[in-house]
């Protein structure tokens, strides 16, 4: 007991000395750091880490004042549009009163056009703030002003977007003189008695409408021949065709060739066949669609929608749109380079007549080619659509055109009822649905007791005017009756509401800057439509959808690019 005892002191007190061993070093190092601990290097590490410690528990208010005055200037922005702006008077939407975002994404989704619709009503403001600078006139009086008296006022930067291959356009150029020279060298082509030649039998817009309506025979009949139940045909697809080849044909007396284009042969169905779907689509086409998906970002400034324009190209190459660009800048560079100016009457011609450069008019020739395609192509089907959707309507037209047939020499704009129906379908297939955008001159102008100050973008859609239901009752519905001067029931109203129609009629909009092409369009709808009806090719056919679908960018689109008829054995 003793031994064990002895041996834990020991064992204690050999501890001890190890600490007080431990002890006398701690002690020996703090010695030598006393002179440091004196010195005046350490009070100033001290005195500045306090410092540190002082700014960083200052940091939180400092962040929180560089918030405030980030955001400050939005929110006097914002305050400024609101109630201090020279548009602050004018009734709109909360966002789009503060920022461009709202038109933007709008238009972006291709709801620009019902949505301003709607909001017209909804606020019952005939001159609606729809962005920040921005104005929608939806009273047709406003035309005038606008679009006509000195000339109009001038295009919106809206236009600098809309150039092809960098050069500015006959169509998209703001340049006043720029475009007056490259017009009138080519105007006199699109007078009146030259297009209802091309019209005649022997014309060439007559000649590609036969093959218009013979390709639609064929492609009726395989689809029959193909499908047990419904055979499905592309109407869209087929008038692309037939405008390509009218306009390439009429103005350069050279054809496209887009109703030669064979479709790919495809395999029957069990339920159903399309004819000319994605893999038989003209040529042309994605170059049209590639421009007319363009008017997606068209409201943005000029710079951002080139750097949006570069991005997308090379985020997502598109290699068909590229081999049908390069088709189209073919064919227009070969008959510019084929052309003489000394002996050929065409586009082409006139425009190097009038000293422009080569390269710019094969620039200006794909510009016509996809303007002149587009727009009456669109127009085309909606008619077409309309007709099949009311056999009634159908068979009153046929009934009146066999009258006329009596006299084969009958101009088919004389017909009264199918000038209702093409007027109809002007009204319904706007090509171009949104705002003709101008900018206003410097003093402004007023329309119903609400001034518009200098510098504002403003503009009247067509879509807004054609559905206004005070102008056209019923205005969704397709009633040809409306514009026959017989028609007095509820559907048109006579007097006043008879002169408002012809003024807020405006497919090709108006002015000294309306569509050089219209008289050739508006012709060649009326020969389409008129051959159509007698072919009987419509005759028993039913549509795929209760309505056209439409995706309002600056150039109308359809959706999914085809609109489909169907027929039942």
């Amino acid at each position: 007991m003793t031994k064990i005892c002895s041996q834990e002191t020991k064992v204690t007190k050999v501890k001890l000395e190890d600490m007080s061993y431990d002890f006398r070093r701690a002690l020996k190092f703090l010695l030598t750091l006393q002179p440091i601990l004196r010195s005046s290097a350490l009070r100033h590490s001290i005195v500045n880490m306090t410092y540190i410690q002082t700014v960083l528990s200052t940091f939180s208010f400092s962040a929180t004042t560089i918030t405030f005055c980030c955001c400050l200037p939005f929110g006097l922005a914002i305050l400024y549009r609101l109630f201090l702006h020279p548009l602050s008077h004018i009734p709109g939407p909360f966002l789009a009163r503060i920022t461009s975002l709202h038109l933007y994404t709008i238009c972006f989704l291709g709801i620009e056009c019902r949505v301003l619709e709607e909001y017209h009503r909804r606020f019952k403001a005939p001159v609606l703030r729809i962005a920040p600078n921005a104005v929608s006139i939806s009273d047709g009086a406003a035309l005038h002003p606008i679009y006509v008296a000195g000339g109009g006022f001038p295009k919106a930067a809206r236009y600098e977007n809309f150039k092809v291959g960098g050069h500015d356009t006959i169509f998209s150029s703001r340049d006043t003189a720029y475009r007056d020279l490259r017009a009138k060298a080519v105007a006199p082509l699109f007078a009146m008695s030259r297009v209802r030649a091309a019209g005649c039998e022997s014309g060439i817009m007559r000649q590609c409408v036969t093959r218009f309506v013979e390709r639609l025979q064929v492609e009726k009949a395989r689809a029959i021949e193909s499908s047990p139940k419904a055979a499905k045909v592309d109407v869209l697809g087929l008038t692309y065709r037939l405008m390509m080849d009218s306009v390439t044909g009429y103005l350069f007396n050279h054809v496209y060739g887009a109703l030669e284009e064979q479709p790919v042969p495809s395999k029957p169905a069990e339920a159903s066949i399309s004819v000319d779907s994605k893999p038989n689509k003209m040529s042309a086409l994605p170059f049209v669609f590639a421009i007319v998906e363009a008017g997606r970002f068209s409201l943005l400034p000029n710079w951002l929608f080139s750097t949006v324009n570069v991005i997308a190209s090379r985020l997502f190459p598109d290699q068909e749109f590229h081999s049908s660009l390069d088709r189209v800048h073919e064919f227009a560079e070969k008959v510019t380079n084929e052309a003489d100016p000394t002996t050929d009457d065409s586009y082409q011609s006139r425009l190097l007549a009038a000293g422009v450069l080569k390269p710019e008019t094969v620039i200006q020739c794909m510009a016509v080619m996809f303007a002149g395609t587009d727009s009456t192509a669109v127009k085309l089907v909606t008619i077409i659509f309309h007709l099949v959707q009311n056999p009634g309507i159908q068979k009153r037209l046929e009934k009146e055109l066999h009258e006329f047939d009596e006299d084969p020499g009958t101009d088919p704009q004389s017909i009264p009822y199918l000038r209702a129906v093409v007027k109809e379908g002007l009204r319904l297939g706007m090509a171009n649905p949104a705002r003709f955008s101008r900018t206003t001159p410097p003093g402004g102008f007023e329309i119903q007791g609400i001034h518009i100050p200098g510098g504002t973008d403003v503009g009247l859609a067509p879509y807004t005017l054609h559905h206004n239901p005070e102008v056209f009752p019923g205005p969704f519905e397709f009633h040809p009756e409306r514009w026959l001067d017989e028609n007095k029931d509820e559907k048109r109203r006579p007097g006043r509401a008879s002169r408002e129609m012809e003024r807020d009629l405006v497919p090709f909009s108006v002015g000294l800057r309306t569509c050089i092409a219209r008289n050739f369009a508006t012709h060649e709808l009326f020969v389409a439509t008129k051959a159509l009806v007698e072919s009987g090719v419509l005759q028993g056919a039913s549509t795929c959808t209760k309505t056209i679908e439409l995706e309002e960018y600056f150039n109308v689109g359809i959706k999914d690019h085809k609109l489909e008829v169907q027929w039942y054995p």
